[in-house]
């Protein structure tokens, strides 16, 4: 069963040893290997460990869009640029690099190595951020390429082995184990008559939910049904926060679908366009300071948008939807369920009041991101 298998066991792995500090050692088909650890898990002890361990000298790897924050040029269809971390660099050089410090160095104080598109590079800033951790990595080749002799180097030493593959393709595996685990109704404020039906993945992954909006006449939900993707937000949500319009969106769409022909509401755990929410503060503290909210993504390193809409496809079709009437501002989210094979008969735009608070939020998503904000 893939839910069990190694390559699925692997990347689960690699996200733990990261987020505690450990090093792992990431592997490509043609042979070439880096070992590697989370730069903002940075000390000195292990800075020295993973360098005296591959034998060679390490190298930050940055997103393009760190790189360029800091004035680098990174390479034209790149995901990752790489800074070679010569011996004066320390700890305090590293989080600056990164932007968990201010940043003291000048663009010529720093040696950029060319990394080729869809290179190494490129899947382990992916696995950085799959482990909710900063899109940044301390690198070092290690020059072992025969397949076996360098699984023994690394049993020896206790370091895990993830392969590439197995991290290119984490989020579409996830999303294709989904299985619904439980169901129950689930009485609402505003929707008297709703369900809720929790998806787990059966590598025991995140999980997400639908909730099933009956509508208030006892029609039943009409098909094609009304329905709203929303990411999750602990902050807007949760908190009433007025620094975005997720916790209104989401109360609104409850309200309208069970006040007309019901409709189903996937709520998947992709807090802050999918960056988690330690990094979505820190985006919000770069907001206090003036920077937008894609400016602040892009400060930390991340794109504009890191979602991916595969699950909730999956969620709909297990729940018997193959065509949906999709409440949404967002044309991206139209494409990726799309894509995902969910036909969208139609899109039905989500009008929420706006606050001082987030006017320049919601201009910076029509202007910036696309979004059919009227």
């Amino acid at each position: 069963m893939i839910g069990n298998s190694p390559r699925l066991q692997s990347v689960h792995r690699a996200i733990a040893d990261l987020r505690r500090g450990a090093m792992v050692l990431v592997r490509a088909d043609d042979g070439e290997s880096s070992l590697i650890s989370a730069a903002e898990q940075v000390t000195d002890e292990r800075l020295s460990a993973l360098a005296s361990t591959a034998s060679s000298t390490p190298s930050l790897l940055i997103s393009p869009q760190r790189g360029q924050a800091i004035g680098l040029k990174p390479r034209q269809g790149s995901r990752a640029c790489s800074v070679l971390l010569s011996p004066q660099f320390g700890v305090e050089h590293i989080l600056g690099l990164i932007g968990d410090m201010p940043f003291s160095l000048k663009p010529d104080d720093l040696t950029v190595l060319a990394e080729k598109a869809d290179s190494l590079a490129d899947l382990v800033l992916v696995l950085m951020r799959v482990s909710r951790l900063l899109p940044a990595a301390i690198a070092s080749r290690v020059s072992i390429r025969d397949e076996r002799a360098l699984l023994r180097w690394a049993e020896e030493r206790g370091i895990l082995v993830v392969d590439a593959s197995a991290i290119d393709a984490f989020e579409a595996d996830q999303a294709s184990l989904l299985r619904e685990a439980a169901r129950a109704s689930l009485p609402l404020a505003d929707a008297p008559k709703a369900e809720i039906a929790l998806f787990r993945p059966l590598d025991g992954g995140l999980e997400h939910f639908a909730l099933l909006i009956h509508p208030e006449n006892d029609t039943g939900i009409v098909t094609p049904p009304m329905v709203r993707i929303h990411s999750q937000c602990i902050t807007g949500d949760i908190l009433s926060s007025l620094k975005c319009d997720c916790g209104t969106q989401l109360r609104e769409a409850i309200r309208q679908m069970a006040q007309g022909d019901g409709g189903v509401l996937i709520y998947l755990a992709q807090e802050g366009r999918d960056i988690g929410l330690v990094n979505k503060l820190k985006a919000y503290a770069l907001q206090d300071g003036g920077l937008d909210t894609v400016d602040a993504n892009h400060e930390l390193g991340f794109e504009t948008d890191h979602r991916f809409f595969m699950p909730a496809a999956e969620m709909l079709r297990q729940l018997g939807y193959q065509s949906v009437r999709l409440l949404t501002n967002n044309p991206d989210k139209i494409s990726q369920v799309e894509d995902a094979g969910i036909s969208v008969a139609e899109r039905m735009p989500l009008v929420v009041e706006t606050n001082p608070h987030n006017e320049g939020y919601l201009a910076t998503k029509k202007s910036r991101t696309g979004h059919l904000i009227d």
